[in-house]
């Protein structure tokens, strides 16, 4: 981790004198920019991250665990199948509701629909059609935050820079991801049974608020930003 961290330093220095540099690090810290830039990350926390806990707790024998439903592979797909028609729904929907309030209400709208229904996971989690019906209004919130993200970012970057900011968007949000596997997986492991070596209920409600937390910072993030009118 040390030696990550020096040639992080090193690189930024050198991305920094660069005439063309290959990430513009200057972009991610530019008062109209950085504040997107953070609610990306956190979006690829909450996104990235909470998809293969979702499906192990699912798959959980509430025997053995205490929770879980005890599901096969096939019916993890069918409860998640809401979640993916309605990232749909609000990916399609995006550009309708933008042109009615605008894509930084639209964004901040989503986040906040994120943050209530990971809130509801956290303490409605023992029957199927709740999780069934959370993961759909979480994928509607996921799709508006996808169809409106890249949009808001690259009106807040300097015209010239239009490609690159979308490409920095990528970057960071599957970043924000990376991070929480790790972040998410400790989580669970600091709540371990010591009966049967599973993660406890509790990581998984934590791990959730943390979710939920994600994208309540993002929301603030996206309220509070700079934001340069295209």
């Amino acid at each position: 981790m040390a030696l990550g961290l020096v040639l992080l330093a090193v690189w930024v220095l050198v991305e920094l004198r660069a005439s063309e540099p290959l990430v513009d690090v200057r972009a991610l810290a530019a008062r109209t920019t950085a504040p997107f830039y953070c609610a990306a990350f956190l979006f690829g926390v909450f996104y990235f991250g909470s998809q293969a806990p979702n499906s192990t707790f699912y798959a959980a024998d509430p025997g053995a665990t205490g929770y879980g439903f005890g599901l096969s592979a096939l019916s993890i797909s069918l409860v998640l199948l809401p979640g993916a028609v309605g990232s749909v729904v609000g990916s399609l929907a995006t550009a309708a509701v933008a042109r009615r309030f605008g894509y930084r209400p639209t964004l901040m709208a989503a986040f906040g629909l994120v943050a209530l229904t990971f809130l509801q996971f956290a303490f409605l989690h023992e029957e199927i059609w709740q999780m069934a019906a959370g993961s759909a209004f979480t994928g509607l919130g996921i799709g508006l935050a996808l169809g409106a993200m890249p949009t808001v970012i690259v009106e807040a970057s300097d015209p010239s820079r239009t490609g690159i900011a979308a490409a920095l968007y990528n970057n960071v949000k599957t970043l924000g991801g990376a991070v929480a596997g790790g972040v998410f997986a400790a989580l669970l492991g600091a709540f371990l049974s010591p009966s049967t070596g599973e993660p406890g209920e509790g990581g998984y409600t934590a791990l959730w608020l943390a979710a939920s937390a994600a994208a309540v910072i993002a929301l603030v993030a996206t309220a509070f930003s700079r934001r340069r009118e295209a």
